[in-house]
């Protein structure tokens, strides 16, 4: 049951990073949030075989809607902080025995997201860049280094080793 929570719980992240920027956005990112939202629930469906590509595919759909909406940089901020919660959520190992402690370890990963989100919203605010390209450099960068820097799956270590560090 608990692997069904956390998979819901990735789910209803991918699904409000995929619908977020939407209010902002035209016409023809509904069809891209529709995919990116296919790819969600299909991610979270599949969260047994492995397939850690799809959450990168829902962030694509929500980074393409991003770019050429008309949103302001407090919703571009919050729209980062929703992909870091979303990716989080979506790499927890499955079968996570206490899924709250999995989760806390990672609080200085969000953090860590929080300072660098307001870092880029001062910035943005003192220097005004209205560019389509930025954004979408910036949001790619986010999910490179996501698919970079964070483990993998870790096949052949238990779950508890991979929460604890140890």
């Amino acid at each position: 049951m608990r692997t069904r929570v956390s998979g819901a719980v990735a789910a209803a992240l991918g699904l409000l990073v995929v619908a977020w920027p939407l209010a902002w956005a035209p016409v023809w990112a509904y069809v891209t949030a529709g995919a990116g939202a296919v790819v969600v629930l299909g991610a979270a469906v599949t969260r047994a075989d492995g397939r850690r590509a799809w959450p990168a595919i829902a962030v694509a759909a929500a980074v393409a809607s991003c770019a050429a909406s008309h949103a302001g940089t407090a919703v571009l901020a919050a729209e980062g902080l929703f992909i870091l919660a979303y990716l989080l959520a979506a790499d927890a190992p499955a079968g996570l025995v206490r899924p709250g402690r999995w989760f806390r370890l990672q609080a200085w990963l969000g953090l860590a997201g929080l300072i660098a989100t307001g870092a880029v919203v001062a910035a943005l605010t003192l220097h005004r860049a209205d560019s389509a390209s930025l954004t979408v450099a910036g949001l790619a960068a986010a999910v490179a280094a996501y698919l970079i820097v964070l483990p993998s799956g870790r096949k052949g270590r238990n779950v508890s080793e991979q929460g604890d560090g140890r």
